[in-house]
């Protein structure tokens, strides 16, 4: 069995994906499969998948979207750790090689990740943007990762992350009701797991181009999911740091109707966060 499973999942992104397949493939580290989960594409996907067959496995579905892909993929997955790359990123060549150590020297925690680098449509280096990404990272992760941490920022991408197999089996798998999928998912793993962030080199270079999930589905994903949340921590008002994750995610609702337009909804969210002792929330609310 090998000790890392990596987990591409695809929808519609043959251009990318032969790139995301060898970032995997010629990882310094070798003890891993390779396991692609195709969303039920309709371009030449399977074409681009063909020259890699003997390598991989390769599982295709009828379209059910990213999160039960995902899912697919860590039900199939031999290895004791998984590790995901999305099919429009790249691993560093030597991800795997770099974050192992610190997952053997940290059996308490359920996931580790770090930072990227960012690229354009063509692979050609975004320094700048990059830049940005590193100092907002480790801004959000200057106290360590808690779950009211992310109820108001959560930094973390997919494509730098390796998981516990078994932290799935304790906090559960994607959710596949929700808009987006990780941001859930990363706030019930961080409840019941320490979590590690790299501040180092950078482990994935993440691709910008126009087809990424649109502003609106992500803002709205957000507001889903803080809502979400919201209501598991009314039935546990006993819980530690309820009231202030309960104000991060008014917090982060109000920011991102703020987003979408929609100015009253966000100050009514914004000042439902200042009662709880957001002061940061006024920005918005005004």
């Amino acid at each position: 069995m090998p000790r890392v499973t990596a987990a591409i999942v695809t929808y519609n992104r043959d251009r990318y994906l032969p790139d995301a397949i060898e970032s995997v493939l010629d990882q310094t580290y070798r003890d891993l499969e390779l396991i692609v989960v195709d969303d039920g594409s309709t371009d030449g996907t399977a074409d681009a998948i063909a020259p890699y067959e003997d390598q991989i496995r390769y599982v295709r579905l009828e379209h059910q979207g990213k999160a039960r892909a995902r899912n697919t993929a860590v039900s199939l997955a031999e290895g004791e750790l998984i590790a995901f790359c999305d099919s429009d990123d790249c691993w560093m060549p030597d991800r795997l090689e770099r974050q192992l150590p610190v997952v053997d020297e940290r059996p308490e925690v359920g996931m580790f990740h770090g930072h990227i680098d960012l690229v354009d449509d063509d692979s050609r280096p975004l320094p700048e943007q990059t830049d940005a990404h590193r100092v907002l990272l480790a801004r959000a992760h200057r106290h360590g990762a808690t779950y009211a941490g992310y109820a108001d920022n959560c930094r973390c991408f997919s494509s730098t992350i390796v998981v516990r197999r078994d932290v799935f089996d304790a906090v559960g798998l994607y959710d596949d009701e929700l808009l987006i999928e990780d941001y859930d998912f990363y706030l019930r793993l961080v409840r019941d797991f320490p979590v590690e962030f790299l501040d180092g080199a950078p482990l994935a270079r993440y691709r910008v181009h126009d087809g990424q999930t649109p502003d609106t589905q992500l803002g709205m994903g957000q507001i889903q999911t803080a809502r979400k949340h919201l209501a598991l921590l009314a039935c546990e008002p006993e819980a530690p740091n309820v009231r202030a994750a309960s104000r991060n995610f008014h917090l982060m609702i109000a920011r991102s109707w703020r987003a979408l337009g929609y100015r009253r909804r966000a100050r009514a969210a914004a000042w439902t966060a200042v009662r709880l002792g957001s002061m940061r929330a006024l920005r918005t609310a005004i």
